[in-house]
């Protein structure tokens, strides 16, 4: 019984126990939901026995999916083996503990920053093996960065700005002062530390700089420049600038003050120097374009000289020639002359300029007429002409010039400057070295070439362009063998425009490369369709000087080929003879690149052009075409026919194919065949036209030949 009564007061003792334990238990989960640190519970082998619930806060985790883990796979691999050195450092007794501040991976994979302690205060290894304290330190540690990087940003700004700053307490007393500040002063940069701003102001404006401090101080005229005499360490008087602004702490409590001082002399030296430099050209110093036409305005504005204001626009002839060749130190050297003579040249009221590059303008007040212009003009062409001596030896160079002269209405500085130049670029149309002055009809035409330009940049964003084909013919069978792509404009108001009105204007625009891209694409789209019909053509597409240039033409070109899956030897890329000559060098690169793809090339318009028979046989060009105007001649005119009989002469002894252009009668086409030119393209066989009038199959179109007589 009394054994049975002992059992009893056991069991109830365990049970009060364990509802104490479980009380606890709930305290310290309660307790440990909301701190800061998160403690875990580790077994003998490292398995995660218990976590607090800030655990799911710190790595994202809920506490379940920890439990039975190994949590050192979660810290970072750079600092895992600092975590088992505190291990084994709190590993060494039972109350050991040890800290150290690691990397552990978030859920979202992000790194968090976290002190860890590691403790083993329990003596059952087999129950309790280590307890982890951690607490997430990750925004704390961002702070002290940032805090660092902004301290750092400060110091370096403060120590090595150009303009004199202080640090102050607030009754001006300096802390710290820069080294422009020193050096503006005469100083030492520690003997500055501890002397107040007021002794080293004049003793006439002390009143003025400590009534500025004490604004600055109270948080008044934060920012205000205030001029201000200060004394130099030689006695001398300074004048500055000088700009105060009040540093607060976090509770806004006042701190210090940062002063910058700047000296107002050098200020105006460098004033004067960037205002010279805004209104000269740096390499001959020579008013600049800016300044040209401020001059220009103010002369126009006078009503006394409105009708004796003359422009000369100045471009010097092939002068990228001399950069190219003996290099842009060479080139500017001559500049210099060129501007130096331009001078000398002009009479003493004149004003010359450098507008850009190797243009010049001069302005002349009180001409005349035209003919006093052309006097000013010529003594400038003649000054420029004469042999310019460089260290790469004598360089021979001459200009065209456009002359502009105001007729007394109420032209702008831009308007004369624009006819000026649109005068010049007549006098370089009409062979360079020569002057030109102004007329309304070359107005008309600058304004058609501009309206132009801007329509065609439009042209290729509306689709506009258009491709006509013209058929090449294999003349002793008159079967057509391939097609010329021929580019046209569907221009919304002139209707089809023709290459001639808008080809010129798309080389000097550049719009010429995008241009020539699109025609290369649909040129090559409307052959892979023919040759997909069962058509036997190949297709000739034209390619500009501007897009040889370009670096990317071999690889842009190869893509369509694969793009369309055309064969290479199907297309034929023609260029002029100028063309090829305008940089032969790059040239020959550029063409034999092409020819590593497979294609053919053909110069275009033959016998026009200036090429060398030593250049000629260097480019990789596989036929010649005949020029239009020689073969317009041909049985009527004897040069014609001398020339194209030389044509064929040649190409057949470089071995190259022939073709005659412009073919339009039988008796062009006899005299072709019996010169032994083996192709021909021209109205007798057909006109440019859309892909779609020539059909699916268009080898099957055939011309006949007239019979031999």
């Amino acid at each position: 019984m009394g054994i049975e009564i002992a059992g009893r007061k056991h069991r109830r003792s365990d049970e009060v126990a364990g509802v104490q334990l479980r009380r606890s238990e709930a305290r310290l989960h309660a307790l440990l939901a909301d701190a800061d640190v998160v403690v875990a519970i580790l077994d003998g082998d490292g398995h995660v026995t218990y976590a607090s619930p800030g655990t799911e806060r710190l790595l994202g985790r809920p506490v379940a999916s920890l439990l039975g883990s190994v949590p050192l796979e979660l810290v970072h691999p750079g600092d895992r083996e600092r975590v088992m050195t505190a291990a084994r450092a709190s590993d060494e007794e039972p109350d050991a503990s040890a800290r150290v501040e690691i990397r552990l991976q978030h859920h979202d994979q992000s790194w968090r920053t976290v002190e860890l302690t590691v403790m083993n205060r329990l003596t059952d290894p087999a129950i309790v093996g280590f307890v982890l304290s951690v607490r997430d330190v990750t925004e704390q540690r961002g702070l002290e960065a940032t805090l660092f990087e902004v301290r750092g940003r400060f110091h370096a700004t403060f120590d090595h700005s150009p303009t004199g700053a202080a640090l102050t307490t607030l009754d001006g007393r300096v802390l710290r002062g820069n080294r422009a500040l020193a050096q503006m002063l005469g100083m030492d940069e520690k003997a500055l530390e501890g002397v107040s701003l007021m002794a080293l102001a004049h003793h006439e404006d002390r009143h003025t700089a400590v009534s500025a401090l004490r604004d600055a101080a109270d948080g008044y005229g934060i920012g205000d420049r205030v001029e201000q005499r200060w004394v130099h360490a030689d006695g001398r008087p300074l004048a500055v600038m000088v700009s105060s602004s009040l540093v607060r702490g976090h509770d806004s409590t006042p701190l210090y003050v940062v002063t910058h001082v700047e000296d107002t002399n050098d200020h105006q030296e460098r004033g004067r120097l960037l205002a010279h430099q805004a209104a000269h050209d740096p390499l001959t110093g020579l008013p600049n374009r800016s300044m040209f036409l401020d001059e220009l305005q103010v002369a126009l504005s006078k009503p006394e000289s409105r009708e004796r204001v003359a422009v000369l626009f100045i471009d010097l002839d092939r002068f990228k020639v001399v950069n190219d060749s003996l290099g842009h130190p060479a080139g500017d050297r001559l500049l210099m002359t060129i501007a130096d003579r331009l001078r000398a040249a002009t009479r003493p009221n004149d004003m010359v300029a450098r507008f850009e590059g190797d243009e010049f303008t001069v302005l002349c007040v009180g001409v005349a007429d035209e003919s006093a212009a052309r006097a000013v003009a010529a003594r400038l062409v003649a000054a420029i002409a004469k042999p310019v001596v460089i260290t790469e030896g004598e360089v021979f160079v001459t200009a065209s010039v456009g002359i502009a002269i105001a007729n007394g209405e109420m032209e702008t500085a831009e308007t004369l400057l624009r006819n000026a130049d649109a005068a010049m670029h007549r006098a370089k149309d009409e062979g360079r070295d020569r002057m030109e002055c102004f007329a309304s009809d070359a107005h008309d035409e600058a304004a058609n070439h501009f309206r132009t330009a801007n329509d065609l940049r439009r042209a290729l964003e509306r689709d506009e362009l258009r491709m006509h084909y013209q058929p090449v013919v294999r003349l002793d069978t008159g079967h057509v063998t391939g097609f010329e792509a021929l580019m046209r404009w569907e221009h919304p108001e002139r209707g089809l425009v023709g290459p001639v009105d808008f080809i010129g204007e798309a080389e000097e625009t550049g719009l010429i490369v995008p241009m020539g891209t699109w025609a290369l694409e649909t040129a090559c789209r409307q052959l892979a369709w023919w040759h997909t019909q069962g058509a036997d053509v190949t297709v000739s597409v034209n390619l500009a000087a501007r897009q040889l240039a370009e670096p990317d033409l071999v690889d842009d070109f190869a893509q369509v080929l694969r793009a369309t899956g055309i064969r290479p030897d199907t297309v034929w890329l023609e260029l002029t003879e100028s063309a090829l000559m305008r940089d032969a060098e790059r040239t020959i690169a550029a063409l034999r690149a092409l020819r590593t793809l497979g294609v053919h090339l053909a110069i275009d318009d033959f016998g026009t052009g200036y090429s060398s028979m030593s250049y000629l046989k260097r480019f990789p060009v596989d036929s010649l075409k005949i020029d239009r105007a020689f073969v317009d001649g041909l049985g009527r005119d004897p040069e014609d026919t001398a020339i194209c009989t030389a044509v064929v002469t040649l190409a057949h002894a470089l071995e190259m194919r022939v073709v005659g252009e412009g073919i339009e009668t039988p008796e062009q086409l006899d005299a072709l065949r019996n010169l032994g030119c083996e192709y021909g393209q021209g109205y007798l066989f057909g006109r440019p036209q859309d892909a779609s009038m020539w059909g699916t199959r268009p080898d099957l179109h055939g011309w006949a030949p007239p019979a031999p007589a």
